[in-house]
């Protein structure tokens, strides 16, 4: 499992080389979407931060705090994190292997190509992750989390349709 900001920097990079530009919204959603296909695709999870269900859709609160001071304007800059042994901020980046690389240009590709608002559309989906936690049954969930299991599930039956 990667760190959710490096996945989130190669996703900047890639709308950089395509240029696209990236809100903060598109980020959180892109990053949902790679980590819901490669689920399906390889049985197990790109990233280990907790997906949350918000507003707008799946949210990772450490992207979402990384990126809040753009608003809804194109990412400009990309995720750090501090180093615990020198205490200096580094770029966030990751060590992919040949398969997860070529999934991540793929895949991050088609997304960045995607508007914000039609990749709210599509998190939306009736019946589908965030859509089965947000409009839940019963007055309280606390944490609104989107489980792997629950993406796993709707996505590889998607996969198999």
């Amino acid at each position: 499992m990667h760190d959710v900001r490096a996945i989130a920097n190669f996703v900047l990079d890639i709308a950089d080389a395509k240029r696209r530009q990236v809100s903060n919204l598109s980020i959180n959603k892109i990053v949902f979407f790679l980590h819901a296909y490669f689920l399906a695709r390889f049985g197990r999870p790109l990233v280990s931060a907790k997906i949350e269900a918000w507003d707008y859709g799946p949210v990772f609160r450490e992207l979402y705090r990384e990126f809040k001071s753009f608003g809804d304007k194109p990412i400009m800059g990309r995720a750090y994190r501090l180093n615990a042994e020198t205490g200096d901020r580094q770029l966030c980046e990751a060590i992919f292997s040949e398969e997860e690389r070529t999934f991540l240009q793929e895949v991050g590709g088609r997304f960045v190509a995607i508007s914000a608002s039609s990749l709210v559309s599509m998190s939306h989906e009736p019946g589908g992750p965030w859509d089965q936690v947000w409009n839940h049954g019963s007055k309280v969930n606390a944490s609104m989390q989107i489980s792997n299991d629950l993406i796993m599930n709707w996505y590889a039956n998607a996969a198999r349709h």
